[in-house]
């Protein structure tokens, strides 16, 4: 199946789109891959079959990304899913783009203006991959007294149509904490993250309640993370260079229980090196289930890997919001659709490493071998079937 095919296969599920949008987002998808360069304006209208002024205008079009990624993930992906969410900062020069302001940026280890969209990834445990749900861009409002209740909120906000997907949403050591805790949680997600290695943690009391009057005695004492009191920690994991223990316990900054596992990392002589504490609100969740998830989790970073480097996630010419939101979007969702028909179609076990180089540097072969057929007026059936296209088409490729 072709990007094209399974396109127009999913924009016939949803309701309200016009046949003109639904021509257009079919030959949107395909052109970022195909094309050759930046993907901008500029650019597209240089390679596509549609004028620069064309694709700016259909840009400031409503669709709805997340129905649309919801039904390819339907169609290309396993039931046991996790929801990723991960804000990703986007550079952008200039000074009057909607949204700019300083965030920070994980590459350079520091805050940089520009930018920054909150993205949302379904995370396929089985696949061990993440797919594109939906992205929004951060806007700095004055109601909101710090990015953590701006994260809150768009999750919240948002809920209904995610829980969809899963009920887990699974985020780094940044949102552990009890003001994004409690109100994702009462959306009705579970939470699984990372505490702080110093996080304090408390065992429960497993004693005789005491007589006579009183509250009763309801924590034993705090968690050592280096000596675990093996008569509330289990052994789940046992390798050469780490072991894993769950528990439940109680977490002093969360206020709440918690399923914890604690991860001892080794030395060569069997000594413990360093410590990782990761947790999940449902306190039913295997401990096993919870690592998988939260390593899982870093799909997402691949995903906006590729589509920075591949799909141009910073090369917008817009200054518009909504421009700048359809363009976040698309370039998220052109990947997604690269790996379901490229990648996630083959049995597990014959694929090879996913490769978004290769891809683009099939479809733009593609893209250069037609032009030539169609300039020079040839019959293009025999010369497609002939082995020596596909030795064209492949040209440049790579493994991974």
């Amino acid at each position: 199946m072709s990007i094209k095919i399974l396109t127009a296969n999913i924009l016939s599920k949803i309701p309200n789109i016009g046949k003109c949008q639904s021509k257009f987002l079919i030959h949107l998808f395909w052109l970022i891959i195909a094309c050759r360069g930046k993907v901008n304006f500029e650019n597209l209208g240089r390679q596509g079959k549609l004028n620069e002024g064309t694709y700016r205008n259909n840009f400031d079009k409503p669709f709805d990304f997340l129905r649309f990624n919801q039904e390819l993930i339907d169609l290309v992906c396993e039931k046991e899913l996790g929801i990723a969410f991960d804000p990703s900062f986007i550079s952008k020069s200039g000074k009057q783009t909607a949204g700019l302001a300083y965030f920070w940026s994980g590459c350079a280890g520091r805050s940089k203006r520009g930018l920054e969209i909150a993205g949302f990834g379904a995370i396929d445990i089985l696949n061990n991959t993440c797919m594109h749900l939906c992205a929004y861009q951060t806007i700095r409002h004055k109601e909101y007294n710090s990015l953590l209740h701006y994260y809150s909120d768009l999750v919240s906000s948002k809920a209904p149509e995610l829980l969809k997907t899963s009920k887990y949403l699974v985020a780094d050591a940044y949102f552990s904490k009890k003001p994004f805790v409690d109100a994702v949680t009462e959306s009705g997600f579970e939470i699984i993250s990372r505490f702080r290695n110093d996080a304090v943690l408390q065992y429960r009391y497993l004693g005789l309640p005491k007589s006579g009057r009183g509250r009763p005695r309801k924590f034993q004492g705090k968690v050592d993370v280096r000596n675990l009191d093996e008569q509330h920690f289990k052994l789940i994991i046992k390798d050469s260079t780490f072991n894993a223990y769950e528990a439940i316990v109680y977490s002093k900054a969360l206020k709440r229980w918690v399923k914890v596992v604690v991860v001892h990392y080794k030395k060569e002589d069997g000594t413990i090196k360093t410590v990782k504490i990761y947790f999940s609100t449902d306190t039913q969740m295997q401990g096993t289930d919870l690592l998988i998830y939260y390593k899982t989790r870093f799909q997402i970073e691949f995903l906006y890997r590729d589509a920075k480097q591949f799909t141009g996630l910073e090369q917008c010419q817009s200054r518009k919001e909504k421009r700048l939101d359809f363009h976040f979007n698309t370039s998220l969702t052109t990947v997604s659709l690269a790996k379901a028909v490229h990648y996630l179609n083959q049995p597990i076990s014959k694929r090879k490493p996913f490769s978004m180089f290769s891809i683009k540097t099939q479809y733009f072969n593609e893209h250069m071998l037609d032009r030539f057929i169609s300039a020079f007026g040839i019959f293009p059936i025999p010369k497609k079937n002939n082995p020596v296209y596909l030795k064209l088409r492949d040209f440049g490729k790579i493994a991974a």
